[in-house]
């Protein structure tokens, strides 16, 4: 996150409220000296013409991985979900508060950590691509062997930042994917 701060301005940063209770997330976020804002579930965020809406966390947690603001939103008729560290745990609360929720794409929790991307998980939603954000030679060896199995049980193509780089979405009627090294 400070790194980030250095190379481009941050407007505001949306936390949950349980990351407040960390310490030291508390004093980055005044290093960087941007607004930040409490996310609440429910609340919207305009983008593109369309929205993000906040589906988790439900609760004030503790700033654990489990209190990871979860964003769904619906962008040129593909439904978008990022789940930032988010596993199993918190996966198991968002399948009983949204017992129809399906989605096209989906950024993998927890860099695809072994306690992300359950496979209840992913049956329930159903994602045609998932995203994995892991840097190269991470010194967690994420995304995990067994989370990759799951996720290549599911039949959904699978696009790996440690792999090929930057993946963006670019169009203005359809997306198509590009990936940037």
């Amino acid at each position: 996150m400070l790194v980030l701060a250095k190379s481009i301005k941050i407007g505001q940063i949306l936390v949950s409220q349980g990351s407040l209770t960390n310490q030291s997330f508390v004093k980055k976020l005044k290093m960087i000296k941007s607004p930040v804002k409490i996310a609440h579930q429910g609340d919207i965020l305009p983008i593109m013409g369309s929205y993000l809406e906040i589906l988790y966390p439900l609760v004030v947690g503790d700033g654990s991985n489990n209190d990871s603001i979860v964003l769904h939103g619906n962008l040129l008729d593909i439904n978008f979900l990022f789940t930032g560290d988010l596993e199993s745990e918190g996966e198991k609360v968002l399948i009983e508060h949204y017992s129809k929720l399906k989605v096209d794409v989906l950024k993998a929790g927890h860099h695809g950590s072994k306690g992300s991307s359950s496979q209840i998980f992913l049956k329930h939603i159903q994602p045609k691509i998932i995203i994995i954000s892991a840097g190269e030679n991470n010194r967690y060896h994420h995304p995990h062997q067994e989370m990759l199995e799951r996720v290549f049980s599911i039949g959904g193509k699978v696009f790996r930042t440690d792999r090929q780089g930057a993946i963006r979405f670019i169009g203005i009627k359809h997306f198509i994917i590009e990936t940037v090294r």
